[in-house]
């Protein structure tokens, strides 16, 4: 490892040097499934040939002409996306955490005067400082106390009762990744929209990891019971490429003029991937068998008979399984074992295998794993 890269993220110990589909390589030539796909965003697994064929396109014209000119590729995107509102407005960023802090700006704007700031225990929104105060574990936020916001974070189960007319909006994932693969119940999901519309108060869905199909619908919030007035997406938006975008619903309103901006965001060579993405997502069969796979591959694990597996969960291709033992040796000890996998929080493993995963990838992926907690 290089001595002057920060340390920040520790080290895999490989460096990984081609992909074709559900599978890399590294440098050393060993090949491994890989249900990690750069943290999910590489939704589409590796090599797409759709993908490549839109980045060749987007090389050929402008890179990047930037925010303000009329943006044909750009104007097309923001359509597609508005789309998964009905009819939407957008705004295009670079990733997840900037969609978040744009739509808290977008809901300040939108509920001027009001005070409070709601988001789930066990949530994740991201690191910037705005998305920071949204974010629930404390050792993402102890040293930067003194620059985040009060956000004030409540059960999944609380958030409802909470929600009153002095709330500006309510940040909350249809699927809670980093916090450990927890799916909203529907019903509850249901209470959380009807609080946040009797009391005239936005609801922010982070679709940054469940949206885009990964869960079973375009939309995870769709089957959660959740019915968003702003949605944040990013991860697989453009197949690995930097990509983030707010959606919300057009009657709301919009940012004051210079209240926000982007360098980078809706650059044509990225939204030439982006576009290529969304006609898959939305015009394909890929959700549905997103849905089938990852009932299929929670079936599988299910039946390893593990005493380390405590439970199993998940929704589509976004999947934990909680142990009676720390995450983090068995994610080492399953790249040992060639497979690529994270983890989501202190004792649970998260697998977020990509669309080009089938069913050999599964039944092996569960062969790794149940050899795995053998050596535990």
């Amino acid at each position: 490892m290089s001595n002057s890269l920060s340390n920040l993220y520790g080290g895999r110990g490989i460096a990984i040097s081609t992909g074709q589909g559900s599978h890399v390589l590294d440098t050393t030539g060993r090949s491994y499934i890989d249900f990690f796909n750069g943290h999910g965003a590489s939704l589409f697994g590796h090599s797409h040939p759709r993908l490549i064929e839109a980045l060749e396109k987007g090389t050929k014209g402008v890179w990047t002409s930037g925010a303000g000119f009329e943006s044909p590729i750009r104007e097309e995107l923001a359509d597609e996306l508005g789309m998964l509102l009905k009819d939407g407005k957008v705004y295009l960023c670079n990733s997840g955490t900037e969609a978040i802090e744009a739509a808290l700006k977008l809901s300040l704007i939108l509920r001027k005067g009001r005070g409070r700031i709601l988001a789930c225990r066990r949530g994740f929104h991201g690191r910037t400082c705005g998305a920071l105060s949204m974010t629930f574990n404390p050792k993402y936020k102890e040293p930067f106390l003194p620059m985040i916001g009060k956000a004030e974070h409540f059960s999944i189960d609380d958030i409802a009762e909470n929600i009153d007319d002095n709330t500006v909006a309510v940040f909350i994932e249809p699927v809670q990744g980093e916090g450990g693969v927890f799916c909203i119940p529907p019903e509850t999901g249901v209470k959380i929209s009807e609080a946040c519309k009797k009391n005239s108060v936005l609801l922010v869905t982070d679709e940054i990891q469940s949206g885009l199909g990964r869960c079973g619908a375009p939309l995870a919030s769709s089957l959660t019971g959740l019915d968003p007035d702003i949605v944040c997406l990013a991860k697989g938006l453009a197949g690995g490429l930097p990509a983030g975008a707010v959606v919300w619903k057009k009657e709301l309103g919009d940012f004051l003029p210079h209240s926000h901006g982007s360098t980078y965001g809706g650059n044509e060579l990225v939204a030439n991937v982006s576009l290529a993405v969304l006609s898959m997502v939305m015009h394909s069969d890929l959700p549905l068998k997103a849905a089938a796979n990852g009932e299929f591959f929670r079936s599988l694990i299910s039946e390893i008979g593990s005493s380390h597996i405590k439970e199993i969960r998940g929704m589509g291709l976004l999947n934990g399984v909680e142990l009676d033992i720390p995450s983090l040796p068995v994610v080492k000890a399953l790249q040992n074992n060639g497979l690529l996998s994270l983890t989501a929080g202190p004792r649970t493993l998260r697998f977020l295998p990509s669309y080009a995963a089938d069913e050999k990838d599964f039944k092996d992926v569960a062969l790794i794993l149940a050899k795995t907690l053998e050596e535990f």
